[in-house]
């Protein structure tokens, strides 16, 4: 993958954290399609930037402070692997939040195409097609 590509997709990810989600999207296909983790409750499978764009409000709304930090990529050819770390605190709650997340994004010609997200960073490097271990 191109520094160009991942300038992109870390950019897209930066837009992500300060909620400016059209900046977010940029990178996307407009027929993406983002599957949720299989372990959240309703996990589902949102097709197209308006379906993903609506899933990502929806999961802001309920946090009053919200950020997200790339922590690693690794570049599988078409498949990007993200280590990411969500911080944010509960708009209900005002508990703090962090979670250790993996994005695998499926990209072709300079856009992703699919974004798998998965709660087992492990998993998601199986799935980008790298062995046990990190590369």
């Amino acid at each position: 993958m191109s520094k160009h590509n991942v300038d992109r997709i870390r950019r897209g990810y930066e837009a992500f954290g300060r909620r400016d989600l059209d900046a977010a999207l940029v990178m996307a296909h407009p027929e993406v399609e983002a599957h949720d983790p299989a372990e959240m409750p309703d996990a589902a499978v949102h097709r197209g930037k308006e379906a993903v764009k609506r899933d990502w409000e929806q999961t802001l709304e309920l946090f009053d402070e919200f950020a997200v930090e790339i922590e690693e990529v690794f570049d599988a050819g078409e498949e990007v692997v993200l280590f990411l770390r969500y911080r944010g605190r509960g708009k209900e709650s005002g508990a703090a939040v962090e979670v250790d997340m993996a994005h695998v994004l499926t990209m072709r010609d300079g856009v992703a195409v699919r974004l798998r997200q998965y709660l087992d960073r492990a998993e998601a490097l199986e799935a980008a097609g790298f062995s046990q271990e990190a590369p």
